[in-house]
């Protein structure tokens, strides 16, 4: 399907994109001049004047990395750079950059950069190592444009097929999960909405469909909410198996992908950037999946998906 867009949903703005940029940007800069404390997502949002429904997902479409990875590693690569032009104590640096501990620090600098935090300053060639292409670089932080660019550039060599269309508001039938979010749909919780559905002959008209309600930068993974759902006629009886509710319509992003059961994160990604690289406005609803068909009845064995992201309206 070809990008098309309607006067339903705000018409895409290159600003709006980089208003993005210039925003995330913004939440950077407030990390990294406090390394020291504790951050919330919900302050880092709210300095760059985002709403946190979405913001995960934005900062990750123009920097490449969560906010949570973009910190731990802002914080290693500080006290990397710290470690090799001056002489302060380990404990005092770990503390500055963010750590409870120099045991701490200890133990993610070793993960990140192969070696204890002694070992690197003894070395004293600073970013020279096995990670250096992820390292802080002296003479500036980050060129945030440029990454920008680069990361835009790779995104828009993916041929995504993608529209902005007014989507209907359904009525379904769910059976919700917590947990972290995976890769494929729940299969037990859709296993359950089928066998309710399958004798009421819901099955062969509905469409089936998994909504996200949760921000899984701000929610612990066992608390994340996954509905499986199947859309329904309305008036439809309640169930003690199944719980009812309405999916908001309006206007969407649709996205539309065939991906393998790994490849369903990485579609998401893709989504959010195409939307952050053209300069659409995330509405704060959920958003969700739909699904066209079972990978056993694809060639390749791939789901046909389609992201649906709600957008803000004129």
């Amino acid at each position: 399907m070809p990008h098309s867009c309607n006067n339903r949903g705000r018409a895409p703005n290159r600003n709006t994109a980089l208003e993005y940029r210039r925003r995330v940007c913004a939440a950077m800069n407030f990390i990294s001049q406090n390394l020291g404390r504790p951050l919330s997502l919900k302050e880092i949002a709210g300095r760059a004047f985002f709403s946190m429904f979405h913001f995960h997902r934005i900062f990750k479409a123009v920097a490449g990395e969560t906010v949570s990875d973009f910190t731990r590693r802002l914080r290693l690569e500080t006290a990397a750079n710290w470690l090799v032009t001056n002489d302060d104590a380990i404990t005092g640096i770990a503390m500055d950059c963010g750590f409870s501990s120099s045991q701490n620090l200890a133990k993610a600098f070793k993960r990140h950069f192969g070696m204890s935090p002694s070992a690197y300053r003894k070395r004293k060639n600073g970013n020279n190592n096995s990670k250096k292409e992820n390292a802080l670089s002296l003479r500036a932080c980050y060129d945030i444009n440029n990454r920008c660019a680069r990361y835009f550039e790779k995104k828009e060599r993916k041929k995504i097929m993608a529209e902005v269309k007014e989507m209907p508001e359904f009525n379904v039938a769910y059976v919700r999960t917590m947990g972290a979010y995976g890769n494929e749909p729940c299969a037990e919780a859709f296993r359950a909405l089928a066998q309710w559905a399958r004798p009421r002959g819901y099955l062969a008209t509905g469409k089936m469909m998994s909504v996200y309600w949760d921000n899984p930068e701000v929610t612990a993974p066992e608390n994340c909410r996954a509905d499986a759902c199947l859309s329904v006629p309305a008036g439809t009886a309640p169930d003690r198996r199944v719980g009812l509710q309405a999916i908001s319509g309006g206007p969407y992003l649709a996205c539309y992908f065939a991906v393998k059961p790994s490849g369903f994160v990485a579609a998401w990604e893709d989504a959010f950037a195409w939307l952050v690289a053209r300069g659409y406005e995330c509405a704060d609803l959920p958003c969700y999946e739909l699904y066209r068909n079972y990978p056993a009845n694809h060639s390749k064995n791939k789901w046909k998906i389609e992201i649906y992201i709600p957008l803000k309206r004129k």
